[in-house]
């Protein structure tokens, strides 16, 4: 009940609510559970870490994402946690690429960009690989 009044004191003055109140949850993943992932475009990924799904914006753009075979981390550097803090990024082919939020998708969702990104490899492979006609 102490709190209250403050609260209360704080609103009535103009003075912003506590931190706790204004911000929305923070969605935080553990590094070391990403397995998979889909870049959506040059500032946007989804990730997959087992059982959840998430959604990584970027600050900006990050041109070598996709063709980046390989993604690593920088976060909390005890835990490997990730948490869309203004320390935390990806980087890929020496670039370092600052993660602005992540939020988790729900594997639907995750699953449908999945194959909208094979269907589009196997029509840019069809495309570059034209059948060869074999004539006698």
């Amino acid at each position: 009940m102490r709190f209250l009044p403050l609260l209360l004191l704080s609103s009535t003055l103009g003075l912003p609510a506590p931190l706790a109140a204004q911000s929305e949850k923070q969605e935080c993943l553990d590094s070391n559970r990403v397995r998979n992932w889909i870049v959506v475009n040059d500032e946007t990924l989804l990730l997959d870490a087992g059982r959840k799904k998430y959604r990584v914006d970027l600050q900006q753009s990050c041109f070598n994402l996709s063709s980046s075979p390989t993604l690593q981390f920088k976060g909390d550097p005890i835990t490997g946690r990730i948490c869309g803090s203004t320390l935390d990024a990806i980087r890929v082919q020496g670039e370092q690429c600052r993660i602005s939020k992540i939020r988790e998708i729900d594997k639907q969702t995750f699953n449908e960009a999945q194959n909208k990104k094979k269907l589009s490899l196997k029509m840019k492979k069809s495309a570059g690989n034209p059948e060869k006609s074999t004539e006698d």
